[in-house]
Parts: C-alpha cells; sequence; structure tokens
C-alpha cells in the first residue's frame, strides 16, 4: 500500500461498490479489506499519500472550487479514518544479513554514508553489462 495514493484508493473503492452493487456510501461496498504496508518505504507515484492531512493549509494558485479528483481524495481519505484495527509488525523478514539491514535502515532514514554509496554504484547496470535485447539468450 506504500505506493498506493489517494486517487487509486478511491477508484477501488469505486470499483469494489460498483462490483458488489453496493450503496457508495458502505466503505468497499462492505468487503473487509486488509492493508499491508510500510509506509515510509516508497511514495505513490503521481497520486498523494494516503497519510496526507487535508486540514493543513495549502498554497495554492487560485481559490478554485475542487476537482473531482481532490473530492475523490478526500473521500479516500475518510476511508482511510476509518480504519479500526491496525497489527504493527516488528519483526524485519526481508534479509538476515546485519550489515544490509543496517544499510536498508539509513537507506529509508535517509541517512546513508559513503559505504552505502560504493554498494549502491557495484548494483548500478551500464552499457556493457547489459545485452541487446535483440541478441540470446532474449531473443531467439
Amino acid at each position: 500500500m506504500s505506493m498506493v495514493g489517494l486517487t487509486l484508493l478511491a477508484k477501488l473503492n469505486r470499483i469494489i461498490c460498483a462490483g458488489k452493487h453496493a450503496d457508495p456510501q458502505v466503505p468497499f461496498g462492505g468487503v473487509n479489506v486488509i492493508f499491508f504496508s510500510d509506509y515510509l518505504q516508497y511514495r505513490p507515484v503521481y497520486d498523494v499519500p494516503l497519510h496526507t492531512d487535508f486540514s493543513l493549509p495549502v498554497k495554492s494558485k487560485s481559490n478554485k472550487i475542487a476537482t473531482e479528483k481532490q473530492i475523490q481524495q478526500h473521500v479516500a481519505r475518510s476511508l482511510i479514518l476509518q480504519i479500526n484495527c491496525v497489527v504493527k509488525l516488528t519483526q524485519q523478514m526481508r534479509t538476515e544479513d546485519p550489515r544490509y539491514l543496517q544499510r536498508l535502515e539509513r537507506l529509508r532514514h535517509g541517512e546513508c554514508n559513503y559505504d552505502d554509496y560504493e554498494l549502491l554504484l557495484t548494483r548500478v547496470v551500464g552499457q556493457s553489462s547489459v545485452p541487446l535485447l535483440s541478441d540470446s539468450p532474449w531473443h531467439k
């Protein structure tokens, strides 16, 4: 859910309500929904995060009437605020390498050091390391 934004969540809600032939005022058409996420992982692409606080003042270029997209984002935010149960998972299960885990933690908090940078450089795919897609094994 970290890359799911309010616009996509609103769309998901509308689709489920339509598919269940349910009252659109019933969240997710009455279907129980379970969200899994690391909200600090990645922000949604071309969308606003689920944790967006619309009560904070926003610098606006104009005082136009809210667009349909903005209205749907507010609807989705109200859905998020109705979550009534949270289970926080605290044990990291992705890696058993403590050094790599420390790197991931630093990356997550924007506190990388030079060693982290050097490791990331070893992961860069350059022109010489990528075969042409027209050659084997990609093209047969």
